[in-house]
Order: C-alpha cells, then sequence, then structure tokens
C-alpha cells in the first residue's frame, strides 16, 4: 500500500470509527426506549385485563336487563286493556308522557310528519320575532300547529307593522277529521316511543303468530 493511500485509509478509519461510536449511541438510547417502553407495557397489561373484564360483566348485566325489559314487556302487553279507541290511546299516552314525552316534543314531531313538516316559525312570522317559539316546548307548539291546520286562527293586522298577529282560537275537537288526526297523532307517538306492541294492529299480528307457531307445532 502506498503512503497516500495509507494516510487515506487513517483518515477513513477515524471517521469511521467516529460513526460507529455514533451508531452504539444511539442504539443504546434505542434500547432505553424499548426497555421503558416495555415497562409500560407490562404496567398496562394486568389493567388491559380487569377492563376486559369489567366490560365483559357490564355487557353481562346490560343483556340480562334487556331481557327483563322484554320479559316486561310481554307481561304489561298480556295485562294491558287494548287500545282500541282514541279515547284509550290518548289516556295511555298521558299516563307515559310524564317519563317517555315531558316536554311532548315526540308528539309534536308526530304531528309535524303527518301535516308534511310544515314551517311554523314561517307561518308565524309576528309571533317568531317576538321569539314566542325560542323556549317553547312540543305541547305550546302543538297548539300552533293544530290551530293553523284546522283553521282556528283569528289573525289581527299589528299598527305600524307589515305583520299579522295570531290569536289561537278552539279547535273544533269533535270534528271527524281532527278525531281522524287525533287518532292518528297518538298511534304514531306511540309507536315512535316503542309502545307500537300495545296498538290493536301489532296485537292481531302477534296472536296470528302464536297461532301459526301453536298449529306448526301440532302438525309436527
Amino acid at each position: 500500500m502506498k503512503i497516500k493511500d495509507l494516510i487515506a485509509a487513517i483518515r477513513d478509519y477515524s471517521k469511521l470509527r467516529q460513526a460507529l461510536e455514533e451508531s452504539n449511541t444511539e442504539l443504546d438510547l434505542s434500547r432505553m426506549e424499548c426497555a421503558q417502553l416495555q415497562s409500560k407495557i407490562n404496567e398496562l397489561e394486568p389493567l388491559v385485563d380487569e377492563y376486559y373484564q369489567e366490560s365483559c360483566g357490564k355487557e353481562y348485566a346490560a343483556n340480562q336487563e334487556r331481557q327483563k325489559v322484554e320479559t316486561l314487556k310481554k307481561a304489561f302487553v298480556s295485562f294491558c286493556p287494548a287500545l282500541d279507541s282514541t279515547e284509550k290511546i290518548r289516556q295511555f299516552y298521558d299516563c307515559i308522557a310524564p317519563d317517555f314525552d315531558e316536554s311532548g316534543f315526540r308528539l309534536y314531531d308526530a304531528a309535524l310528519s303527518i301535516f308534511g313538516h310544515p314551517n311554523l316559525p314561517g307561518e308565524f312570522p309576528y309571533e317568531d320575532n317576538r321569539g314566542a317559539f325560542d323556549e317553547a316546548d312540543g305541547h305550546q307548539l302543538l297548539k300552533y300547529l293544530t290551530a293553523l291546520r284546522f283553521h282556528a286562527i283569528q289573525w289581527e293586522i299589528v299598527p305600524g307593522t307589515p305583520y299579522e298577529k295570531a290569536t289561537l282560537l278552539d279547535v273544533d275537537t269533535a270534528a271527524p277529521e281532527y278525531r281522524a288526526f287525533e287518532k292518528q297523532l297518538y298511534t304514531q307517538t306511540l309507536r315512535d316511543l316503542g309502545f307500537q306492541g300495545l296498538l290493536p294492529q301489532e296485537q292481531e299480528r302477534r296472536i296470528g303468530k302464536q297461532k301459526e307457531k301453536r298449529k306448526e307445532g301440532a302438525e309436527r
């Protein structure tokens, strides 16, 4: 080897040695990080097992509660009188409303769907501008909606404005059109609240299925 080549090799050796030392330092740091991560994993593994067991227990408890609810529903249906009239359907809603629809928005939503989702604030711009609908509950909104639908409103021009003020009148609840709407309203609301199994159509369908199962069992 020539002296020139030897000098170059010595220089390269110094650089290579420095690079090797830097690599060893980085490797040591990586090993330390890996050891720290492994330590954290070891700490977390018992917690993961604990959470898994806890989630399994909660899922089992939830399934048990769901089964209880379904059993209670069946028992309730067997003892509940048939909701075969508008009066009984409305009375049943009034009984469950404090727990299932206290604000009346489910009842109002059902009415909206029946009437084709009219823009209530747009129909009553004067009242809307005065904030009448800002904090109104479902029962209050329903009064405006039914008055609008059954033309039980007295309009009065507000002096100095382009608006008309609405005075809600009593709806003729004995009219056939209103009676039909009322039955549809409470029936739809009970369906939306999950009580469709108590409605006559659902009961007849359930009884029919039970008869079919009994018939199949007898034929076997």
